[in-house]
C-alpha cells in the first residue's frame, strides 16, 4: 500500500520512500492522488499542499516540498519535478 511505502514529513515539507518498504513501484498519478487523500484530512489541512497536477502524467512539488532520488526511483509512468521558484500556491 502506497501510505505504507511513502512517509510525509510535514514539518520539514519532505516526501521519502520507507526503506521498510514494499519495493513496489507506483504511477506518478497514484503519488499524487494519495498526497491529495492524506492533505484533505482535516487533521492536515494546517500544512501546504505539496504537489499540483499540470496534466495526468506531470506534477510539480510546491510549497517548498521536496522529493528524494531515492522516492523517485519507486515512480514511473509521469514525472514529478520541483516548481521553479518562487512557486507558492497556499491554496487548500
Amino acid at each position: 500500500m502506497i501510505g505504507d511505502d511513502f512517509k510525509i514529513d510535514f514539518e520539514n515539507k519532505k516526501i521519502s520512500y520507507n526503506p521498510s518498504g514494499s519495493g513496489l513501484k507506483y504511477k506518478a498519478v497514484e503519488l499524487y492522488s494519495y498526497l491529495q487523500d492524506v492533505f484533505d484530512d482535516a487533521e492536515n489541512m494546517k500544512y501546504d499542499i505539496p504537489i499540483r497536477a499540470e496534466s495526468k502524467i506531470k506534477f510539480f512539488l510546491i510549497n517548498g516540498w521536496t522529493i528524494d532520488d531515492e522516492s523517485m526511483a519507486h515512480l514511473n509512468e509521469g514525472t514529478i519535478n520541483t516548481a521553479p521558484s518562487p512557486q507558492v500556491d497556499n491554496n487548500h
